[in-house]
Parts: structure tokens; C-alpha cells; sequence
């Protein structure tokens, strides 16, 4: 089943890939099956969060080579046959072991619990920056496949660009690699709480600017996010409280004005956009999951007391809107989730 790569890969110690997965085995492996088949491989962690369906061994299973990494659409059949030289070189890390650096080329947290999107990737930048040679930290949803010359693309960029302290990337609709799902991150309305992805729904043969992107890009897509490690050392992790959504635009509001956002043009990423948390989407006309609406409007109004409380009572007003929205549209679960959420109230 397992089969060696034609040509061996670069290994580079110098760029470390966190993902966290949560119940999603099958896209963990089919993102780590891109990542590894690529012409320059990372350190690659993958943070579980306390899954407990099996994730860890079927992920263990794939480094051996004793599973196969299957494309959920036709298109990205050419990615997954794309050779891997198995049996990668891998570990599994509990929460209690995360004071010495990453060694391995896959490292697999057991996190002991599901701490979100940002505590899980909090948990893979504490191993990865503790690795001397590691300056470029690159969170990747599991739910995503980069091109083969996408781990090389974004050296090439941050070494062009020594000034940038974060970058994101172009990001393609896995189910419509045609179209992207946005340009480089998102532009942001503070008064709305609400963000849009720059250029969603465009075709990938349209042509852009790179340089007008990047002007509008009031935050990095967590899809895809890449810091320097004097980004991360100035401004720090992840803030853990937001759990899920509203975490990439306090990191940019915490570094604005002291560190640069990039772009890398080069890089080929495809996501499939919310398949973990159930997160809307305008693209697909797909609604917000109880749980994501949830943890949406819990994190705004988190984010809201943290940077602009002042604006706190409009977001309030903004959430019951959105209730009364959710009941004339007969989604009674996600107005309780969306009222809960506005008061502080667990979802259940």
C-alpha cells in the first residue's frame, strides 16, 4: 500500500505546519498526504483535539503506510497519487509533553481535551517554537491540500521580504478548484463585527493585484496563516478564550503597527471551507451549524469587550436581530444558539 517518492523531498527544518483535527481523520490525512509529497517537507504537527473516534491510530496508520489518502473530489485525485516516501518518521505526544522541541518529521498531540481552534494550534506552536532552527509557523486548517511547490513558494516569499511578520495565501474552493474562496485574508467592519474574504468567488484565472490585496487585508485567513517567529515572540499565541472564529483578527490588531502582512502569491491551497465547524458559507449557500453560530457570536462579543467595548451594546442589539432572523427562517436551533451565545450562556 505505502510506496517511496521518486525523487526524495527537501526536509526543512525551518518551517513548521500545524493542523488540528477534530473527528476529520480522513482530511488530516489527505492535507499531511500533500504536505509530505511536496518538493520541500516541514516539520508537520497535528494537534487532536481528544477526538476519540480513532483519528490518532488512522493518522498513525497513513504515516506507516498502511493507509491510502483519498480525494473527496475527482479533481484532487492527481494529489493524492502523488508519491509519499513512507514510513514517515513520527511520534505521538500527550499534553504533558510539550516542553521539548519537535524532533520528528510528524509529530501527533494528544491534546487531552478539545481546546478549539486556538488551543489546539497553541499546543503545536509550543513544541515548534522551541526548535531553534524553526522562523516560519504556518497554520493550515486540516480540511485544506496545498500544491506541490506551495511549501517552497513560501520560503521564497519571506526570504524576499524580510519585513513581513505574517502572510497569507491564495485560497481555492476544493469543490470548485476553479473559483477562490478569498485572496490573502479578509477585510473587517468594526462596527459590524462582520468580515468578507477579498475577492471571494472570483475565478482563479482572473487576474489580480497583489499589492491592492494585500492594502485591504485587515486580517490573515486562518485557513492559511504563516508568522515569523519575531511576529510570534512579540505578539504571542493564540488568544484561548475565543475557542473558534474572531482569533486571526485580534492576532493582526495585537501586531498592527509594528509588524508587516504579506502575501504569497505563488502558493496553491484548496479548503473545504467549514467541513469541521459547520461554518457558513455565501459561496455555497450553506447555513451556520447551531454549534458554529454558536461559537460565532460567543467569540464576537468576546472580541468586542476585549477591542472595542464601547461598541458592545451594538453588537448586542446586532445578535437579537439575528435571532429574530433565525426564527422568521425557522432555524429555531441556531436563534437559541445565537441567544445563548449573546448572554453568555453555555450552548447547552
Amino acid at each position: 500500500m505505502s510506496h517511496a517518492a521518486s525523487s526524495p523531498a527537501v526536509e526543512d527544518d525551518t518551517i513548521a505546519v500545524v493542523a488540528v483535527n477534530y473527528r476529520s481523520a480522513q482530511d488530516t490525512i489527505e492535507c499531511l498526504h500533500s504536505l509530505f509529497s511536496g518538493d520541500r517537507v516541514p516539520f508537520v504537527i497535528v494537534a487532536d483535539n481528544d477526538s476519540r473516534d480513532g483519528s490518532i491510530e488512522a493518522i498513525c496508520e497513513w504515516a506507516r503506510g498502511e493507509r491510502v489518502a483519498g480525494a473527496a473530489h475527482p479533481f484532487h485525485e492527481q494529489s493524492v497519487a502523488r508519491p509519499v516516501a513512507f514510513p514517515i518518521d513520527f511520534e505521538v505526544r500527550t499534553a504533558d509533553d510539550l516542553t521539548r522541541p519537535v524532533e520528528k518529521r510528524l509529530t501527533i498531540i494528544d491534546t487531552g481535551g478539545n481546546l478549539g481552534f486556538a488551543g489546539g494550534n497553541n499546543r503545536g506552536l509550543e513544541i515548534a517554537r522551541l526548535h531553534p532552527a524553526i522562523d516560519l509557523f504556518w497554520l493550515l486548517n486540516n480540511d485544506t491540500t496545498v500544491g506541490p511547490q506551495t511549501v517552497s513558494a513560501v520560503k521564497q516569499a519571506f526570504a524576499a521580504h524580510p519585513t513581513w511578520g505574517m502572510a497569507g495565501t491564495p485560497i481555492r474552493l476544493y469543490h470548485e478548484p476553479s473559483r477562490y474562496q478569498l485572496l490573502n485574508g479578509m477585510h473587517f467592519s468594526k462596527w459590524t463585527g462582520a468580515a468578507g474574504g477579498i475577492a471571494g468567488g472570483s475565478s482563479v484565472e482572473q487576474a489580480y493585484d497583489a499589492a491592492e490585496v494585500t492594502a485591504k487585508t485587515d486580517f490573515v485567513c486562518g485557513a492559511s496563516l504563516i508568522m515569523t517567529r519575531a511576529f510570534l515572540e512579540d505578539v504571542g499565541l493564540l488568544e484561548e478564550r475565543f475557542f473558534l472564529y474572531y482569533e486571526e483578527i485580534d492576532l493582526a490588531l495585537r501586531g498592527k503597527g509594528r509588524h508587516r502582512t504579506g502575501f504569497v502569491t505563488d502558493a496553491v491551497v484548496y479548503h473545504k471551507e467549514g467541513a469541521s465547524a459547520g461554518s457558513a458559507s455565501k459561496l455555497s449557500h450553506r447555513a451556520r451549524s447551531p454549534l458554529s453560530e454558536y461559537h460565532h457570536i460567543r467569540s464576537k462579543m468576546i472580541f468586542a469587550r476585549k477591542h472595542y467595548p464601547l461598541l458592545v451594546p451594538l453588537y448586542f442589539a446586532q445578535n437579537l436581530i439575528i435571532v429574530a432572523r433565525r426564527i422568521i427562517r425557522r432555524q429555531p436551533a441556531q436563534a437559541r444558539a445565537t441567544a445563548r451565545a449573546t448572554f453568555g450562556l453555555p450552548l447547552r
